[in-house]
C-alpha cells in the first residue's frame, strides 16, 4: 500500500511541475545516450566488456 502511494505521490509530483518534468526527461535522455550504440557500431555491452578487460588488465 505504501509503494502505491509513494508512486502516486511521484506521478502526481510530476504531473504537476514543469522543473520535474524537465529534470526527468533530461536524466531519461542521458541515460538513453550512455545505453545506445554508437555511431562507430559499438553497443552498450561492447563498452562495458572493454572496460572489463582493461581494469582486469591493469591488476
Amino acid at each position: 500500500m505504501l509503494k502505491i502511494l509513494v508512486g502516486v505521490g511521484l506521478g502526481l509530483l510530476l504531473f504537476t511541475t514543469p522543473e520535474a518534468r524537465q529534470i526527468t526527461a533530461d536524466l531519461l535522455r542521458s541515460t538513453a545516450n550512455a545505453i545506445a550504440p554508437e555511431k562507430d557500431g559499438k553497443t552498450f555491452q561492447d563498452r562495458v566488456k572493454d572496460a572489463v578487460e582493461k581494469v582486469i588488465e591493469e591488476q
